[in-house]
């Protein structure tokens, strides 16, 4: 059956559907397509509906096959999705077809109601500053469609001044509660992402981080306690790398099942450290994966880190949004074994077949050379002969790369350096491993570090007796890149940043100016509001009440509580003195709110005694009596000379009057 058209020039309505929409677009990643087109013609039907193109809604049977129809197909694709994911798509899919639905009141307030919690669903996905702000315009949005359906009569300017003052009076009071209110761990699993989402990937061929280092697309950014680390030691490990097939490297399968066992024990790795340390905080970006970035040796107390025995740190859930840890780095503690016998194992293990001349190379190496020192120098000393070649345009190599890179290429990036290496010191009997993360960082004054995807780099690192130790190839044939960073490394081809759209602009210098305002913006966001986790709110505590005992929590929550009463109470007051100084008003206006209910309106144009006389014909005559003595009660009071005590009666008599009405209305 089809209904009749409520949504005709309904504003409320259109703005609601608006806001669906562009809520919608900002979660155009993890939003299935379908479900995207499905907004898009719940969108369509709307806005003909308001602009009366379509003259009655879609029948209930319709939306009934519809929805059906959607939840086949969800079901079908959700198991693929997460539980996140999934519900996030149900709750868009549901979103469209109660916006096709919309006719009633309960149906508006139920798809606002949803609209709100999309909104913090969304900010899951995106935390930017930019998002943020466009998504709390999105809720004063709602607000102001909520407003404009309540009352529909109002003028633009009037609803917008009074959404802007509850905003604003709400402000101070969310600021409070962001500040005191104990912050919770996430209530759901994270969805895994893929690897081609992310900055790093768990599987590396050498001419992978190439391509990865021709972005500047943000990595993480850190804030030291003290002074930073030069360039040359800011190693951020991220994934340790054991198994090597002769082309790729990536996290050993018996290494990964050792960490899920160890993750789904509790058990972390805690390594013996001693020594000065370095004290600082990571903003890590969001990257679907697990893994983080740290200096070595690392160490974090924060309840949602994991240490792993190969020294790496991973998040307990994949990093959908940024996420903020603290970290020490005690940077004279010597890497051992993790896990002793094992790590020895698995980083001796080479391909039977693959790179023949890089094979018989080694085989010479090894005869020649007793120690491990010696093979090192003798590899470092062939690429500095043959003049090997930093690039970030490498050959490609795709049948025994080791080889070519070694015999014929002579260029390539780091990751070309540290595999040939590794793979060389395993065929000479040294246990090696290739570790990747990034190299360098810019420094913003003495405040903060960005590290970008340009600074991704691949390193060695060998097993001696005193542990595991670090080996930069990179250094042989490329010493900028270690000083300097990437750019001055690569300078004579010009390949930096040659993937970013505006990388011809930061030789300008009022971008560069711009560009630093941006990431200043933006660190300070990511620092103060989504950095802001328990250890902050405690280091607050403690600035303002000194020792966190008990009486004094408890005296500061009640103090909390009482803040916020009085601003409610402030807000309120100044109303309701109006309303008290102004009784008579309120009464006559009361009892027209009444009469509304009951579809009697007063026009704009007629006088109260005018439109007293007029409800003869429109009410039942106990009704028009009371409401014809409120009436004259308030013509009385507005127009004639009256004492104080006259004036309590007449105020009395209206009161008295207005209970009258009420009931009479209600049997009525």
């Amino acid at each position: 059956m089809l209904r009749l058209n409520p949504s005709a020039h309904n504003n409320a309505h259109l703005l609601l559907t608006l806001i669906l929409m562009a809520l919608s677009l900002t979660l155009f990643e993890p939003l299935q397509l379908w479900v995207l087109l499905l907004v898009l013609c719940a969108v369509i039907i709307r806005v003909s509906l308001y602009l009366n193109w379509q003259k009655h809604q879609l029948s209930i049977r319709t939306l009934n096959l519809m929805a059906i129809l959607c939840a086949i197909v969800l079901a079908y694709f959700g198991w693929q999705l997460g539980l996140l994911l999934g519900m996030l798509n149900l709750l868009v899919m549901a979103s469209s077809l109660k916006l096709m639905l919309l006719a009633s009141r309960r149906d508006y307030f139920q798809l606002i109601g949803v609209q709100f919690f999309l909104l913090g669903a969304a900010l899951v996905f995106n935390q930017n500053i930019a998002f943020s702000l466009f998504y709390a315009l999105l809720c004063v949005l709602l607000l102001l469609s909520l407003a404009c359906h309540i009352n529909p009569s109002a003028r633009w300017p009037i609803l917008i001044k009074r959404v802007g003052k509850l905003c604003l009076q709400a402000l101070p009071i969310a600021v409070l509660m962001l500040l005191v209110l104990p912050k919770l761990g996430p209530l759901w699993q994270m969805p895994t992402g893929k690897g081609t989402q992310t900055g790093l990937s768990d599987k590396v061929s050498p001419g992978d981080l190439a391509q990865l280092a021709r972005t500047d697309d943000l990595a993480f950014r850190v804030t030291f306690e003290g002074n930073a680390p030069p360039m040359s030691q800011r190693y951020w490990r991220a994934l340790v790398m054991e198994d090597f097939d002769g082309s790729n490297w990536q996290v050993h399968p018996y290494r990964r099942k050792l960490q899920e066992r160890f993750k789904g024990a509790n058990q972390t790795f805690s390594p013996q450290v001693s020594g000065p340390a370095h004290s600082y905080q990571i903003i890590a970006e969001p990257t679907k994966q697990r893994w983080l970035f740290a200096l070595d040796v690392a160490t974090s107390q924060d309840n949602h880190v994991w240490q792993s025995h190969d020294y790496t740190l991973q998040s307990r859930i994949p990093l959908q949004s940024n996420l903020a840890y603290r970290v020490r780095s005690y940077y004279q503690t010597a890497l051992y074994e993790g896990i002793p016998n094992l790590d020895k194992r698995l980083n001796l293990q080479t391909p039977e077949q693959a790179n023949p001349r890089t094979r018989e190379w080694a085989s010479q190496l090894k005869a020649q050379n007793t120690r491990a020192e010696q093979i090192i120098q003798a590899i470092a000393k062939f690429m500095q002969q043959q003049e090997f070649r930093y690039t970030l345009k490498p050959g490609r190599m795709p049948v025994d790369p080791v080889d070519r890179f070694l015999f014929e290429e002579k260029a390539g990036f780091c990751s070309h350096y540290a595999s040939a290496t590794a793979y060389l010191l395993r065929l000479s009997g040294v246990p090696a491993r290739l570790v990747t993360g990034y190299l360098g960082g810019e420094m913003r004054g003495d405040r903060y570090m960005s590290v970008y995807q340009y600074d991704a780099h691949a390193w060695v690192e060998w097993l001696s007796d005193d542990g595991w130790q670090r080996l930069d190839p990179t250094a042989w044939v490329a010493p900028l890149r270690l000083q300097f960073g990437l750019e001055q490394a690569v300078e004579f081809e010009q390949s930096f940043l040659a993937d970013a759209p505006l990388a011809n602009l930061r030789n300008i210098e009022w971008f560069n100016n711009l560009r630093g305002l941006m990431a200043d913006m933006d660190y300070w966001w990511s620092r103060w509001i989504l950095g802001f986790d328990q250890q902050n709110q405690q280091d607050l505590l403690k600035a303002l009440l000194g020792d966190l005992k008990l009486w004094k929590l408890l005296l500061f929550s009640f103090t909390l509580v009482a803040v916020i009463a009085l601003l409610l109470a402030a807000y309120h007051i100044r109303p309701w003195l109006q309303a008290r100084q102004n009784l008579p008003h309120g009464y006559y206006q009361k009892a027209l709110k009444l009469l509304a209910r009951y579809d009697i309106r007063r026009p704009y144009w007629q006088g109260p005694q005018d439109f007293s006389m007029s409800l003869a014909t429109k009410s039942d005559k106990q009704s028009l009596q009371h409401f014809a003595i409120l009436t004259r009660c308030f013509t009385h009071l507005n127009y004639r000379p009256l004492t104080a005590q006259q004036k309590k009666r007449l105020v009395r008599q209206m009161r008295h009057q207005l209970r009258k009405l009420k009931r009479s209305l209600a049997k009525k």
